[in-house]
């Protein structure tokens, strides 16, 4: 039966306590292994450093209090698939997504959901890692688990989400209200200073991408700051194709807002 696992480390309070670390896992691990630095303090990726070196640990600085901890653990060189799980409770909340990735595959820049790559066999392997570490720790509410596919296939669980609700679940619920599944891009974006949630809900009318209810169709804006990080969905009732149009489309007119807001 197939399964996932989660990846080899150690969690660490002090710099010493990270090198500490770095030995013991390059002893356990192949030669040539990669290592990963997660701050607890970290959030979406940002604070990650990836292939992380031995001097880089000992001048790391932990925040003052002794009230923070870090994890080093090996890097997975996986195949490019990052599957996402969300659960409520000991249930999932509908089938695996696909994370869209940055930056080395640190930050996470939104989902596609339902997954595209995920097999019936992953899913419910996914599924059952998720309903074994629910019943450990007695999970509630809204949570979630991230995995990365290693080169043989095989899941590894890279991150677990919980104490507020992750990031696309707004997304989820919205789409639950319809009759009708869709697909969902979920992804975000700076706009530029003057960019109002007015004036880009009123350039989205104009070319023809604003979510429209009786296509089950469109881009819906529902996080909008100027200047800073913003999140829309592309959906469709009909085909991933017609989603990546949207989304295409919406790209443009993301670079023409930008290019007005610098004034060039």
């Amino acid at each position: 039966t197939a399964t996932a696992r989660g990846p080899w480390g150690y969690i660490a309070s002090s710099t010493d306590e990270l090198q500490e670390a770095m030995r013991k896992l390059r002893g356990e691990l192949p030669r040539g292994t990669r290592f990963v630095l997660k701050p607890s303090w970290a959030s979406g990726g940002d604070g990650i450093l990836v292939d992380v070196k031995e001097e880089q640990l000992g001048s790391f600085e932990f925040p003052p209090g002794g009230q923070h901890t870090a994890i080093l653990e090996e890097f997975v060189e996986g195949s490019g698939e990052s599957p996402t799980l969300y659960m409520l409770g000991a249930e999932p909340c509908g089938p695996l997504a696909d994370q869209i990735l940055a930056d080395n595959g640190t930050v996470n820049d939104g989902n596609r959901w339902p997954s595209i790559l995920a097999s019936e066999q992953l899913t419910q392997t996914c599924v059952a890692a998720a309903k074994d570490i629910q019943r450990v720790w007695g999970l509630r509410s809204q949570w979630g688990l991230d995995f990365v596919i290693d080169r043989n296939g095989a899941p590894i669980i890279v991150d677990l989400n919980m104490g507020r609700p992750n990031g696309n679940f707004s997304v989820r619920l919205w789409e639950s209200r319809f009759c009708q599944n869709l697909y969902l891009h979920t992804s975000s974006w700076k706009p530029p200073a003057g960019v109002t949630a007015e004036v880009f809900f009123t350039a989205l009318k104009e070319r023809g991408l604003a979510w429209d209810p009786e296509a089950l169709q469109g881009v819906l804006v529902y996080q909008h700051f100027q200047g800073q990080s913003s999140a829309y969905v592309a959906a469709s009732a009909n085909s991933w194709e017609t989603v990546d149009s949207y989304i295409g489309r919406l790209q443009e007119l993301m670079t023409d807002l930008s290019e007005l807001g610098s004034g060039s």
